[in-house]
């Protein structure tokens, strides 16, 4: 645990470098399960409201990587939060939660339905959407592949359906190929 603790300091450093290397190592702990996620749960949960935008990215990645430990389902109680952030300010921490929430989705089937819908809405409706829309689509696509292919084969089918939407041949053509990846 002291490990932990270490690296949860790091998270706060101002040195970019410092901080980058104790989220990977972090991501790297949590790809499997672990039994102290309630242990940093408020520090996490906290970082979601933080004016910094890094730490927004940071909280959300680990507690995607943290959702297979979640045995009490406490991420059902902030998935709405979650989701907020396909919206955030921050084009960047946008993406990532688009391309992170379907962790949410694996790790608790009560969470499925509700983030294929938001990212339904977010496929259409992105505050980024003018300037970076393939971006978005593409993710949005990528996350209901992954949450077909994990948990819940129904997203796969609402993907084709965003994708028939579409009428630019280029990204038709740039959609599927993340669709049968």
């Amino acid at each position: 645990m002291k490990q932990i603790d270490e690296l949860f300091g790091l998270l706060e450093s101002k040195d970019g470098k410092t901080r980058y290397n104790a989220l990977q190592e972090l991501i790297g702990i949590t790809d499997q399960p672990v039994e102290w996620i309630y242990d940093k749960w408020y520090i996490l949960k906290n970082k979601l409201s933080s004016d910094n935008s890094y730490q927004r990215s940071i909280g959300l990645m680990l507690l995607a990587n943290l959702s297979k430990s979640d045995t009490d389902n406490r991420m059902g109680r902030i998935i709405a939060k979650i989701s907020g952030f396909f919206e955030d300010e921050k084009f960047i921490t946008s993406r990532q939660c688009i391309q992170l929430v379907w962790k949410f989705a694996l790790n608790n089937n009560s969470n499925c339905s509700f983030i294929i819908n938001e990212l339904s809405k977010t496929y259409f409706e992105n505050n980024h959407i003018k300037k970076h829309g393939n971006l978005i689509k593409q993710d949005v696509i990528f996350s209901l592949c992954q949450i077909a292919k994990f948990a819940d084969k129904s997203a796969y089918d609402k993907a084709v359906e965003l994708i028939g939407n579409e009428t630019d041949s280029k990204l038709i053509k740039s959609l599927n190929a993340t669709l049968k990846k």
